[in-house]
């Protein structure tokens, strides 16, 4: 039976779920920005399934400031989602999880690298950024964003406020030299068709990570891989076979 997560961090609660929490070996899934516990089409969901059926159990949750977790979504930044996933990766710690793997979508790259502990089995990223101002974020930068922001006080995407503490960092956020203190097992899986996050964003990553490393360019797939989720999902769990 599935296991509800009610996780207390800051007088806020984060909200998740445990999946098969019998198995021994854990992953955990980390969504990107203004994204949730699902993943993008449901990804989440059907990786969760499969990785079950190989005896898995999964941690699936919503960072604070994405319901059902509590908090204001304008409150987000780097550090307050770092923070998020430090405090879940304990938690599972306490639970007495002791081969724990995590997985990152997005934004979550940057969030994965800068919550990274040498005890990690695997680390796996699906189309990352891990500087800011070289995807998506760029555009909080530009003239109309800019005028709303000053208007409002935040910019709205896809129903969620972005706050001005987080825009104001965009240019700040570049994690990509701390992939080379990863040691476990790395692999990168990134689109040609991203437009949101370039490819490049991997491939110089892999350039610089530590073996083992695995570094996957699909053609066509954009960035949430809506036309590649099963090849996707099978090269995670093949590498999951490998490394774990």
């Amino acid at each position: 039976m599935d296991k509800k997560i009610d996780l207390k961090i800051n007088n806020l609660t984060l909200e998740g779920v445990i999946e098969n929490p019998d198995a021994k070996k854990l992953m955990i899934l980390v969504h990107g920005f203004t994204g949730d516990w699902r993943g993008p089409d449901n990804i989440f969901e059907k990786l969760s399934k499969k990785l079950q059926k190989e005896d898995f159990a999964i941690i699936r949750f919503n960072f604070i400031g994405t319901p059902p977790s509590q908090g204001d979504f304008q409150d987000m930044t780097v550090a307050t989602e770092t923070e998020d996933l430090i405090k879940v990766i304990e938690y599972a710690k306490s639970l007495g999880y002791k081969e724990i793997g995590v997985l990152g979508e997005s934004m979550a790259g940057t969030i994965v690298t800068k919550a990274y502990t040498t005890d990690l089995k695997v680390v796996i990223f699906w189309y990352p950024t891990f500087k800011f101002s070289e995807d998506f974020f760029a555009n909080y930068l530009k003239e109309d964003a800019q005028t709303e922001l000053k208007k409002n006080g935040h910019v709205l995407t896809d129903g969620f406020k972005v706050g001005k503490v987080f825009i104001s960092q965009i240019t700040s956020v570049d994690v990509r030299n701390q992939v080379s203190k990863i040691t476990s097992p790395v692999m990168f899986i990134h689109g040609d068709s991203d437009a949101d996050v370039p490819h490049s964003q991997s491939e110089k990553a892999f350039q610089i990570a530590n073996q083992p490393k695995e570094l996957y360019i699909i053609k066509g797939a954009d960035h949430c891989f809506r036309n590649e989720q099963d090849n996707v999902i099978n090269l995670t769990a093949d590498f999951l076979k490998r490394y774990f």
